[in-house]
């Protein structure tokens, strides 16, 4: 049975007047698991940023390192400190740790409850309570399915309109009554997050009155993405390399005139360009049968990898030229794998210099990189 993928959208919206925000979101992707922290700063600005940020770096580090979840929740307890005036802790603890079988385990410290969304239907995350070095958390587990939903908020969204448009604020319920109109089984992580913090927003009136955070996760299965790039450097290898890239699960790009050319003559399927998408920066995109892109080398890869760094712009963008179709599949796939030829173009590497030197090893050493930092895992084969 085919492992599930937990995709996560972030959004956030800074208290009013702040450039930073005090809630702070740290991913991390083992072959174990998924998981998410989610922290609130006491307070607003740079003290609550650095306490939030300094909650989830040590519950995520412990829980990568294997440790067991009731050690990580008791060495945070135990080392952040308790407000004087306010008798609270200095940071909120969220956890969700999500295994790819979908088994689930939800922790909660001085935070909102975890709504689920399933089949249209939002309940909250069941827990329990328990004592953990003399302070309650809330720990629960469940089994996700396909297209089931979790969302973790800070206080901030709960707290939308309080005094304002909405006399007691926007509530659990009523953040549960929004995501019952907006989730469905089109809808994104990213948007659903989104489209949440714009609500939070506007209950605001464009003034927040505090940190706010809103984190979807959503099951799906992985998307895959295969590209080839750039020829072997035995020629022998062509027709292998074509095979293995026809055959990949998922979307297909070939990322080269020359390695497009090979495609071409061993498929038997001709090349053809498309000159209708002009941009005086990105060579023409062709089209094979096939292969769902295809598009010039280095030049595109290396565009496509500035335009990944603006998830907003790229999701809204309505441009189609090469680089900007390569990058909106690279941020749509969870597991990329990439063929990249070692033969040399003398046009990007002088044949006596290392492969570090070589300028499409820089350019995909800079993508692997970016698309790791979003978390979708990669692997580069040099062939």
């Amino acid at each position: 049975m085919q492992n599930l993928h937990a995709e996560v959208g972030i959004a956030q919206l800074s208290k009013n007047g702040e450039e930073l925000c005090g809630d702070n979101v740290d991913i991390v992707r083992t072959p174990e698991s998924t998981i998410i922290v989610m922290s609130d700063g006491l307070g607003s600005g740079v003290k609550a940023n650095i306490l939030a940020t300094l909650t989830t770096k040590i519950a995520s580090v412990m829980l990568k390192r294997g440790i067991a979840l009731e050690d990580v929740v008791n060495t945070v307890a135990e080392t952040l400190p308790v407000c004087r005036q306010r008798k609270i802790a200095y940071s909120t603890l969220h956890i969700i740790k999500i295994s790819p079988d979908g088994q689930t385990t939800v922790v909660e410290f001085d935070c909102p409850s975890t709504f689920l969304v399933r089949r249209g239907k939002v309940i909250e995350f069941p827990t329990k309570e328990k004592l953990v070095s003399g302070k309650i958390i809330r720990e629960g587990e469940l089994c996700l399915q396909e297209d089931d939903i979790l969302v973790a908020v800070t206080d901030g969204v709960l707290h939308a309109g309080i005094g304002g448009l909405l006399k007691l604020g926007w509530g659990w319920t009523g953040v549960a009554a929004q995501l019952a109109d907006e989730c469905n089984e089109s809808s994104d992580a990213e948007t659903i997050g989104q489209h949440l913090i714009n609500c939070c927003e506007g209950y605001y009136m464009g003034c927040p009155g505090d940190d706010s955070t809103s984190l979807v996760v959503k099951m799906r299965y992985p998307q895959q993405l295969t590209v080839f790039t750039g020829p072997p450097a035995d020629a022998a290898l062509d027709e292998q390399l074509v095979r293995q890239l026809l055959s990949a699960p998922g979307k297909k790009v070939v990322a080269g005139g020359t390695t497009a050319q090979i495609v071409s003559r061993i498929t038997n399927c001709p090349l053809k360009m498309d000159l209708t998408c002009y941009d005086p920066q990105i060579p023409p995109i062709g089209y094979l049968e096939g292969i769902d892109l295809v598009t010039e080398g280095i030049l595109t890869l290396n565009a496509a990898v500035d335009r990944l760094s603006n998830t907003k712009n790229l999701r809204s963008s309505t441009k189609r030229d090469g680089a900007t179709l390569l990058a909106k599949l690279f941020n749509n796939a969870d597991k990329i794998r990439v063929f990249a030829g070692l033969a040399v173009n003398p046009a990007h590497q002088n044949p006596y210099f290392p492969l570090q030197m070589n300028l499409k090893a820089q350019v995909l050493t800079k993508l692997n990189s970016v698309l790791q930092e979003k978390g979708k895992a990669v692997s580069i084969e040099w062939i």
